[in-house]
């Protein structure tokens, strides 16, 4: 519907921008260069699906309710998180743009600035998730038992909120390069590679308790990899660059 409608705009009010037969025909650079960012962004989003059923399966092995408060935090999470994926899709198209035009040192003043407005918001989760525990689990139950489990985990799990804006904010900066794959590797430290075998590992050792510090751990581990990854693909860009130029 919406190309219809451009299409009758297209001829009925002319614009500057004309359609040209050659440059809508299928260039195997271009598709190969969309694939290999549209993929594992559409991966990135797969990835915390895989998460909950893994998780799911561990705590599966305790009781019932581990596994009403996993549901509930990711419920919760998603209003954290909000905000800052919000920002970060804002900075893609930023990043991008100053980086095709060769403005390096303003692609770094947009990573630091979002950076920060991202750990702001998180400070801001972290702190509701210390304070106000109880109350926000009172919000998807009113099963005591239910209500103190989520209490603790919100606790344990909120301690990583701060430094996963870390990872969020160069995951999206990455993409903003059309840099899908190294990307695609911050994800999967967060999502499978990382989280897994330790909420496993743990779990063993400590309990259902081991999989909520599992959290905090794979985002302190993912940050350090985030700043090396994220770091490595702006010093081969900028290479890259200069070799052209």
């Amino acid at each position: 519907m919406t190309l219809a409608i451009y299409l009758v705009v297209y001829f009925v009010r002319p614009i500057r921008v004309h359609i040209r037969r050659q440059y809508i025909l299928l260039s195997k650079k271009m598709v190969i260069k969309l694939y290999s960012i549209g993929i594992p962004a559409t991966l990135n989003i797969a990835l915390p699906s895989l998460l909950i059923s893994a998780l799911n399966a561990i705590l599966a092995a305790y009781s019932e309710v581990y596994i009403l408060v996993l549901g509930i935090y990711y419920k919760l999470q998603t209003f954290i998180y909000l905000p800052a994926n919000g920002i970060v899709q804002g900075m893609r198209p930023l990043i991008g743009y100053n980086y095709g035009a060769g403005e390096n040192k303003r692609v770094s003043q947009i990573y630091k600035i979002v950076l920060c407005m991202s750990g702001i918001i998180m400070v801001l989760g972290t702190v509701i998730c210390l304070l106000i525990p109880g109350q926000l689990m009172g919000l998807f139950t009113h099963t005591e038992a239910t209500i103190q489990t989520g209490k603790t985990a919100l606790r344990i799990i909120g301690a990583g909120f701060i430094v996963s804006a870390v990872s969020v904010t160069s995951s999206g900066a990455l993409e903003g390069l059309g840099k899908g794959i190294p990307s695609l590797l911050i994800s999967l430290c967060r999502y499978v590679v990382v989280i897994i075998p330790t909420a496993f590992l743990l779990s063993s050792i400590f309990g259902a308790v081991g999989v909520w510090n599992a959290f905090w751990i794979t985002e302190a581990i993912t940050a350090i990899i985030s700043i090396c990854v994220y770091y490595k693909a702006i010093s081969q860009s900028q290479r890259s660059q200069s070799t052209v130029k």
